[in-house]
């Protein structure tokens, strides 16, 4: 009888284990599979990774003789703290600066994020929260996309997963020095790598307190001091950056976020995609029900709120910093925390079969994917940025030597793109372009070549260059930028695009719905022709107005204003506006001083206004009952002379921001 039992519990044993060793394997493959997405993800066409701006602009502050230049002149005026720019100062020293070179080792980082992402679910819960936590890290847009960026967040990602990783080792396993001294290591290499990693490391320490062993709480403080004191010869750079303003280098561009900020970030996790976001709910919810009563909520508790604090924390920090102090929070200064919000979900699951396991990771692996590629159009979209495109439409897809060029936001962007091409143009860069429009238009003018691509202009600015370069004869949109091609040679006039007009008042005929011109019309004995006169007595000149859903049924277009106009007396303030209108309820007014074209006394000026209802109704997509109205507003009550204003409508760039918000379909 004994014998026989303890046969029973042998073979059980050997069931039991070959069970374990299959669910072991079937986890390493699901895990390699995984890994191969994100590899495939990330190196996809990997020639053709273009520098995006922060790429250039970092590399444009390497060019130093000394590393106390590249300190003052390259760290410190930027906002974020050293160690990337540390990093890559001897980096591309020693490889280059090609975009090959200097992204691999982000790219890598990326991946490896992915390796490590599984092993901190694994040691929190289970090998099951470690691969779905795996396969977000290796296919979602945010993950793939600052992993093809050479810039502090997927590093801080890299760092600060090891971080945790090293720091889960040391509180949920054994009580190693070595993984407290990884600790350490990964802790403070992440305070010097962003701000908010930075802030992120401290998050986790301190939730350390609550975590680590009595007898083990003396050492764990002094290893949160030895991070600070590794720290300290960063702190003169760090209170210098925090004298100008803010943290993060956003430069005074950052809007300040909305009150629904965390939901627009969720959303956009999930690729801006309904069908990801169900999808990732269902498998949650699928796995919560699988686990029925053998679900442990309570034994957990206290890992799951950490987890919700620390993807919660850096949000509500950055959200209040934001409001009292200065604009810094923005998506990418969240990926440090983001895995763990992935952890949490894939925690609330009980045992699941090797063939459930397999469904749910492929099909979360094939909607993210498919979102990515078509929802997203990540690689048609992020695979152009704006400097490589407009320096190869310069050199390449026109005659180099007969065109010039205005782009780049400084020289050197232009100058390594002209290397990487073997070609160069003529070219101002647009931080040399001046903002006064008579100046604008003088150096337009005395521009000696017959073409010219622009990019990165105002739209009065392009008007003013297509009123010296008529032919419109290229057009190229994406990720934050339209590039003009125009020309002046008049064989370009039957290929070139023109612009619709959909309004136009002369004081002999009109097109569209036009008030204040018939009572205006004026005799001008000087021009011999007839005029609209705006007397010192009137607010308010020519005005059109337009049903929006007219002009555009999505959101999208730029309306161009052109007129003709002279000041007789003495030049005083003159808007051209505009307002689009909800009823009686303003939804965005936008004007410009005719002072900014610098008008001389009794002499006709064009002057030029756009409209960019794209940005006007920022972002909306929903026109339905709005209207458009252009006036001239005769603010300081002058004579004013018009003899036209023409309005046109050409179309507007529905990928300007189509990696942070819905492509315009």
């Amino acid at each position: 009888m004994f014998s026989t039992n303890r046969l029973f519990l042998t073979d059980n044993m050997k069931l039991t284990g070959l069970h374990t060793n299959n669910s072991k394997l079937i986890d390493y493959i699901l895990l390699i599979i995984i890994i191969l997405a994100g590899v495939l993800l990330r190196f996809w066409d990997f020639n053709g990774i273009p520098f995006t701006h922060d790429e250039l602009s970092a590399l444009g502050r390497l060019r130093f003789n000394s590393f106390t230049e590249l300190i003052n002149k390259g760290i410190i005026v930027d906002g974020h703290p050293a160690g990337v720019q540390v990093f890559l100062y001897y980096y591309t020293k020693l490889f280059g600066t090609s975009e090959i070179v200097v992204k691999l080792p982000f790219l890598i980082s990326g991946v490896v994020a992915i390796c490590i992402a599984y092993l901190i679910g694994k040691v929190w819960f289970d090998g099951t929260t470690g691969l779905f936590s795996a396969v977000y890290v290796a296919t979602m847009q945010f993950f793939v996309m600052y992993s093809q960026i050479a810039r502090p967040y997927v590093s801080g990602l890299l760092l600060t997963l090891l971080m945790v990783y090293a720091w889960s080792l040391f509180v949920f396993k054994k009580q190693k020095y070595i993984y407290l001294i990884l600790f350490v290591l990964f802790a403070s290499l992440s305070t010097y790598n962003h701000h908010f990693s930075l802030l992120f490391a401290a998050i986790v320490g301190i939730s350390g307190l609550f975590f680590v062993k009595r007898e083990y709480l003396l050492v764990y403080i002094i290893a949160g001091i030895s991070i600070f004191i590794l720290y300290i010869p960063h702190l003169h750079i760090f209170f210098r950056q925090l004298s100008y303003g803010g943290l993060g280098g956003a430069g005074g561009w950052l809007a300040v976020p909305s009150p629904n900020f965390i939901f627009s970030f969720i959303y956009w996790i999930f690729h801006l995609s309904s069908i990801a976001l169900i999808t990732t709910a269902i498998v949650v919810l699928y796995l919560v029900i699988r686990g029925g009563r053998n679900m442990s909520f309570n034994k957990s508790v206290k890992k799951r709120l950490t987890l919700l604090s620390w993807f919660l924390l850096p949000i509500i920090i950055g959200y209040l910093y934001s409001i009292f102090r200065s604009p810094v929070l923005q998506y990418s200064m969240l990926i440090f925390s983001t895995p763990y919000l992935f952890v949490l979900l894939f925690s609330f699951h009980g045992r699941i079969s090797a063939k459930e396991k397999i469904l749910l990771i492929g099909i979360v692996l094939t909607v993210n994917i498919l979102t990515l590629i078509f929802v997203r159009d990540y690689y048609g979209v992020f695979y152009k940025q704006p400097y490589e495109q407009v320096v190869k439409t310069a050199v390449i897809d026109n005659n180099a030597d007969d065109i010039f060029l205005i782009g780049g936001y400084i020289p050197y962007y232009d100058e390594y793109y002209f290397a990487k091409f073997g070609k160069s143009v003529p070219f101002i860069a647009n931080e040399d372009v001046d903002d006064n429009l008579s100046v604008f238009s003088n150096t337009i003018r005395y521009i000696k070549q017959n073409r010219i691509v622009v990019q990165g202009l105002t739209g009065e600015q392009l008007q003013i260059v297509q009123s010296f370069f008529p032919y419109q004869i290229g057009y190229k949109h994406g990720f934050t930028y339209e590039i003009y091609t125009f020309s002046k040679n008049k064989s370009d006039k039957e290929k070139a695009s023109r612009r619709e007009v959909i309004a136009k008042a002369t004081p002999v005929f009109e097109i569209g719905d036009w008030k204040n011109t018939k009572t205006i019309v004026a005799y001008d004995s000087t021009a011999n022709d007839t005029v609209f006169f705006v007397d010192e007595n009137m607010d308010y000149g020519p005005s059109v107005t337009f049903v929006l859903s007219n002009i555009t049924k999505n959101g999208l277009g730029i309306i161009d204003v052109e007129m003709d106009m002279m000041m007789p007396d003495t030049i005083t303030k003159c808007l051209i506006a505009s307002a689009i209108l909800d009823g009686d309820e303003v939804v965005s007014w936008n004007a410009i001083n005719v002072e900014d074209y610098n008008p001389i006394v009794a002499k006709w000026t064009k002057v030029y206004f756009t409209i960019d209802i794209q940005s006007a109704l920022k972002s909306s997509k929903d026109v339905e009952g709005l209207t458009l109205k252009i006036n001239v507003w005769n603010i300081s009550k002058n004579n004013i002379l018009l003899k036209y204003v023409t309005v046109y409508k050409k179309p507007g760039n529905p990928i300007r921001y189509a990696l942070f918000k819905d492509i315009y379909r």
